[in-house]
């Protein structure tokens, strides 16, 4: 319990954090606008990949099926980085 709970905790941030920033890349409003909602919708999105994980069976399935999302993200995350978005 303890390995998927340290596998929630940590996957859920990273994963996260890297929507809330797409999110906020592709979002056309103000910037407190999007900051609201990234926010708000960045609590909602870790407390959902936390009950992905301990919904699985052990840490390790949680962790691949997370892992991949990350690396999809991350590479969004990087491509939009160096596009710019006016």
């Amino acid at each position: 319990m303890w390995f998927k709970s340290f596998a929630a905790f940590v996957w859920g941030l990273l994963l996260a954090v890297c929507l809330a920033l797409l999110l906020f890349r592709l979002l056309p409003f103000a910037a407190d606008t999007k900051l609201f909602v990234g926010m708000m919708l960045g609590f909602c999105l870790w407390v959902a990949v936390m009950i992905y994980c301990y919904s699985r069976n052990n840490a390790k399935a949680a962790s691949m099926v997370c892992g991949k999302w990350f690396v999809v993200t991350a590479i969004a995350n990087v491509l939009l980085f160096y596009v710019p978005v006016y």
